[in-house]
């Protein structure tokens, strides 16, 4: 059953939640904040007895990355970080900070300086354009929790990665805002210990995420014991931290920065328990490949992220002080996790292997393509055509628009047949079907040929056809797993085979945008099928025909040899008996000869019993519309409540073929006996009708109609086989205002 979402107003506070937070927390500690413009305390060691390190500036500022501000207007930061009221500072207020730059060489050493610095607002817009990066990240969590939190607000999972996308605006603080020179020198350091401290609140909640997704584990005391205790762990970390390095740390910056970096050891040891339980859950659904599947790639994108976390940032940071690649630009390496969850979460068919290397393929040719046109048109059009500088952006950038569509659909037309097969393409796989049928040398290997080219058009592990009929078996290509679908194979109303399909472990299965391929294959699989269908019933109604024809010989044979030749043999023998007799004896001849009357009118009997068993002998006095009038009138006269039976021919009907006129009698007269038996109907109609080249019968009746999940009997199954044997065809379906219908086309053929 699917969980209920939440309400539209309650939709509306979920979505508007972290964009408020976002904005309240900027406006309260960035919103008319004094700014010198700087960036401090991102590397190891920023802040020492000698000043602070500018790591990265923001907007016109005459200070650079990698200036160390010793004094400011002649007072060491050293001293100002530890008296915060020593220095006031107000937006438009002039500073002059004593800065040591190292030389351009770098073994000139550093050079001492005095750099005006005039305050200004807080360039938030600077800091945010200068680490683009960010931006992803951001807005794909706070997409994606809210659309999660919305459709899943029950799960603990949702509502964990819905806490990432609440914190993450606050952490923008700490990175990628960051301290000021001028905040450090006013001890106004809160806005980044909040920003930290969020930081370490969104380790907690990652850890949250990762021990309660796919499901909760184990009892829920010990589930609230495992999530109180990843929410204290960050700070009891912090102060492990505190009790080993503070007591070492001497002046007031570093002590400071060691009070200040509230997330350092969280985010050295939290990866590792995050991949740990997220190794646990998938270790624990190893006995349901489905909840395997569902986290196998939110998995990957996690330790995809923690790996290059630790291997591009942490470690290299620890070992040689800086990252390998900038801390912003580590940002893009988690921009897939949020999806990776939320889909995980939503769905996890939409998170098989295969749908990411498709459309991951599929964009990157795309980029590729597009940047390389591009930068061709753009040379083309100013070094040959000599187009102006400032227009040639212009044209490449129509060019690539012009080409966009037709690009993306033929890239994705060849990854996903790569991937997929021809999935996308119904009238290709239609026409390699039609082709494979051509090929196939007789029907007994049809299915054999349909099977095998729908695994191979449209990579499938397993595929298999089942037709209708009790003695049907199945024909497959492959092995079936456990995602194997089954579809009907219908043809006019009547279910005539069963298409099972199964497109393997790890791989997106058929969903609704393929229903228009499935819909094309069971149409034509319908028509093969039915076809093939009547093709076992011909072959068997044959069959029965060949054995009924023979065992009526044996029959004849028998009763010929057991019965009339033995009474025509004696006949003779009693004939010459009576005819020596005659002049010597004449009573006892005229005996002879009246038991001879008695035989002979028994082998009349006989005979007439064996000519009535080939052919019904009404049809021979009365014809066809005869013999079922009166039958009708047996029926609507019989004994007890029958329903009144009527007979509707044309004048065109007779005279037909003697093999048609017994069918047509025995379909009839089958109809009229399960409609008196079975139908509990007041009327019945039956219809002769004479076409160019078939008799077309109907029998309908008013009654109680075909029960639900009908399947032919004996009665209805003798009426299709008679039908099937003469070449024409038979079906019975509800009428159109009740009861049942059952018509037959029998082909009649011209003589001569």
């Amino acid at each position: 059953m699917t969980e209920p979402g939440v309400r539209l107003p309650g939709a509306v506070v979920l979505a508007l939640l972290p964009l408020v937070v976002l904005a309240g927390w900027l406006a309260l500690s960035r919103f008319d904040t004094p700014s010198d413009g700087t960036v401090t305390g991102r590397s190891s060691h920023a802040w020492t007895t000698q000043g602070a390190l500018v790591d990265d500036v923001y907007g016109a500022v005459p200070l650079r990355p990698g200036d160390r501000v010793v004094a400011i207007d002649g007072i060491p930061l050293e001293r100002l970080a530890g008296r915060p009221g020593l220095l006031t500072v107000q937006v438009g207020q002039l500073l002059h900070y004593q800065v040591l730059r190292p030389a351009p060489t770098a073994t000139a050493g550093t050079t001492s300086l005095d750099v005006p610095v005039r305050l200004t607002r807080y360039p938030l817009a600077e800091g945010f354009r200068a680490h683009p990066a960010v931006a992803p990240l951001a807005v794909t969590l706070y997409l994606v929790a809210t659309f999660v939190i919305v459709r899943r607000p029950r799960q603990p999972a949702a509502r964990a990665l819905y806490g990432l996308a609440v914190l993450l605006p606050v952490s923008c603080t700490t990175f990628p805002l960051g301290v000021q020179v001028v905040e450090l020198a006013g001890a106004r350091v809160w806005p980044s210990v909040v920003g930290d401290v969020a930081n370490c609140l969104l380790w907690a909640t990652l850890l949250n995420f990762a021990l309660v997704f796919p499901e909760p584990a184990g009892s829920a005391a010990r589930r609230r014991a495992l999530v109180t205790a990843a929410y204290l762990l960050p700070f009891a970390l912090y102060a492990a931290r505190l009790a080993l390095v503070l007591p070492r740390s001497r002046g007031v910056l570093p002590r400071l920065e060691v009070l200040v970096v509230v997330s350092e050891a969280v985010a050295h040891v939290q990866p590792f328990l995050v991949t740990a339980a997220m190794v646990d859950s998938y270790r624990r659904g190893a006995h349901d490949p489905l909840v395997r599947r569902r986290i196998r790639w939110a998995f990957a994108s996690c330790a995809v992220a923690a790996v290059g976390y630790l291997a591009l940032g942490q470690i290299p940071s620890r070992l040689i002080g800086r990252p390998l690649v900038s801390w912003d630009w580590q940002a893009l390496l988690f921009a897939p996790f949020p999806v990776a969850l939320g889909l995980a979460v939503l769905r996890y068919r939409l998170f098989d292997i295969q749908v990411i290397v498709r459309r991951s393929l599929v964009f990157g040719a795309v980029t590729v393509s597009l940047g390389g046109l591009y930068l061709l048109v753009v040379a083309v059009t100013t070094r040959l055509i000599h187009v102006p500088t400032a227009v040639a952006p212009f044209v490449a950038s129509v060019a690539v628009a012009l080409v966009f569509g037709y690009l993306r659909s033929q890239i994705r037309r060849l990854v996903s047949r790569a991937l997929f097969g021809d999935r996308d393409d119904p009238f290709e796989v239609m026409n390699r079907l039609g082709q494979r049928l051509q090929a196939t040398a007789s029907a007994d290997s049809v299915l054999s040929s349909l099977v095998e080219t729908l695994a191979d058009t449209l990579r499938l592990s397993y595929a298999a056809i089942t037709l209708t009929g009790d003695d049907s078996r199945p024909v497959s290509y492959g092995m079936p797993g456990v995602s194997r679908q089954s579809v009907p194979i219908m043809h006019v109303g009547e279910v005539v085979g069963q298409l099972e399909i199964d497109v393997g472990p790890g791989r997106e299965p058929f969903g609704v945008a393929d229903q228009r391929l499935l819909d094309g294959l069971t149409r034509q699989l319908g028509v093969i099928s039915h076809s093939l269908v009547l093709e076992t019933r011909l072959r068997h109604s044959l069959e029965r025909v060949v054995t009924a024809r023979e065992e009526e010989r044996r029959r004849l044979r028998r009763d010929l040899h057991d019965g009339l030749g033995p009474t025509l043999a004696s006949t003779g023998f009693q004939l010459e008996l009576a005819g020596s007799l005659l002049d010597t004896d004449p009573q006892r001849a005229r005996a002879i000869l009246d038991g001879l009357g008695a035989a002979h009118r028994e082998a009349v009997v006989g005979l007439r019993r064996l000519v009535d068993g080939l052919r019904p002998p009404v049809l021979d006095r009365l014809g066809l519309v005869g013999a079922l009038h009166e039958r009708a009138e047996q029926f609507s006269s019989g004994d007890g409540p029958g329903p009144d039976v009527r007979v509707d021919a044309g004048d065109d009907v007779e005279p037909l073929p003697a093999a048609v006129e017994v069918a047509a009698f025995h379909i009839a007269q089958e109809s009229l006996t399960n409609v008196a038996r079975h139908a509990s109907a007041t009327r019945c109609v039956v219809r002769l009708r004479r076409d160019t080249d078939a008799l077309l019968l109907e029998i309908t009746d008013d009654g109680r109609g075909l029960p639900v999940g009908y399947r032919a009997g004996i009665g209805l199954g003798a009426i299709r086989e008679r039908a099937v044997e003469l070449g024409g065809s038979a079906t019975v379906t509800p009428g159109p205002d009740g009861g049942t219908t059952v018509r037959a086309r029998l082909p009649v053929r011209s003589e001569g």
